[in-house]
């Protein structure tokens, strides 16, 4: 088959659906390397390494096209010129005009929180994002929900035919599943000046995040033990360093690390004694997964996707409600056997996340 790929969160984004994208593509590289894989990239780019493979190949715009234009309103004549038989848009959307194409089409909806949560939005934001996921799921043959709680979602806001929609987790990057050296911890943790013992948040550092409760729990528990948020900063961090600057109890407790490679990235999740990932909402919540394979337990929000997550890996509260935060963390701080239980539940959990069973399921899709 001839598959081609919006490569666009690929070759651009760092972590979200960048992170998606490079997945899907890389265990279909590794495990199904007879198919040709095209990725189409409205715009070189060196920063991200897209995985090299000889099934794979990068296609750019010609020089005399306008990206965005080529990006999204010539996915037609992408599936005429390269033969495709295949076009799968990974990051929520499908190209205006691509339904008269002779292709299969099939499509990724990671969420669609804009729908749940429209004050988190700007209205004219609402209105392309409304429109691009109503022509999307019109134009898809096969939707791709990465979660339970999102096909849901799709079903419920855009009346989509269940039939349509099929489920496939996503998996992590292998990193996270490797252990390192005791060396590789200690300069990762002297490169971030990190005390000797703390627990860690990971995400992007904005409202639905829920770091502010985080933030309530950890001083209304008096808890001695610093969090590290990890995560790229929108304007939200503000009001997180006025909670602490207002709490002399959080002062010299609260760090915050914004551009962690994938590598210390998984060394933080090593040498934190927990995670917690407070989200009031995700389509799925990759850093819950990030955690367990990581060996680190994981305390996060009991209601949404996140048991889809975490399964029995993981340590459920009502994130938004302070004193339930509270309890949960001091509880994980204080009982050695739920923190080897978890852990433990946790080699089972993640065989639902083996890559070759991922790739299959998608090969599967495409072939059907």
């Amino acid at each position: 088959m001839r598959i081609g790929f919006d490569a666009k969160r690929a070759f651009h984004n760092a972590s979200g659906l960048g992170n998606y994208s490079r997945f899907v593509i890389r265990i279909l590289a590794a495990h199904f390397p007879e198919e040709s894989l095209l990725l189409f990239n409205p715009k070189p780019n060196d920063n991200w390494d897209v995985v090299s493979h000889d099934s794979i190949q990068e296609i750019l715009p010609p020089k005399s096209s306008w990206s965005s234009f080529w990006r999204s309103f010539q996915g037609a004549k992408k599936v005429e010129q390269h033969d495709l038989d295949i076009y799968h848009g990974l990051s929520n959307e499908l190209p205006f005009g691509i339904a008269k194409s002779k292709a299969k089409k099939i499509v990724t909806i990671h969420d669609v929180i804009f729908k749940r949560f429209p004050e988190l939005y700007k209205a004219a934001d609402r209105l392309i994002y409304d429109k691009k996921m109503s022509h999307t799921l019109n134009a898809a043959d096969t939707v791709i929900a990465i979660s339970k709680t999102t096909k849901e979602d799709i079903v419920r806001y855009y009346n989509t035919s269940e039939k349509k929609i099929k489920v496939i987790y996503q998996g992590c990057n292998p990193l996270f599943y490797q252990r390192a050296a005791a060396k590789q911890l200690t300069q990762t943790q002297t490169k971030f000046g990190l005390p000797s013992s703390f627990f860690i948040c990971v995400g992007t550092i904005e409202e639905r995040k829920n770091g502010l409760s985080l933030l309530k729990a950890m001083e209304e528990l008096s808890i001695d033990l610093p969090l590290v948020f990890v995560g790229r900063s929108t304007k939200y961090k503000s009001v997180l360093e006025k909670y602490v600057s207002d709490n002399h109890s959080l002062t010299d407790k609260v760090y915050f690390i914004e551009n962690a490679t994938n590598e210390e990235l998984c060394r933080l999740y090593q040498l934190a004694r927990f995670s917690v990932y407070p989200s009031v909402f995700e389509g799925f919540g990759i850093p819950i997964l990030e955690s367990i394979a990581a060996g680190t337990p994981v305390i996060t929000n009991e209601e949404g996707c996140f048991k889809e997550a975490g399964g029995n890996a993981a340590l459920y509260c009502n994130t938004s409600n302070t004193s339930e935060l509270s309890s949960a963390i001091k509880r994980i701080c204080s009982d050695n056997t739920l923190l080897e239980n978890l852990v433990l539940n946790g080699t089972e959990h993640l065989k639902n996340f083996e890559e070759q069973k991922l790739a299959e399921h998608h090969i599967q899709l495409y072939r059907a």
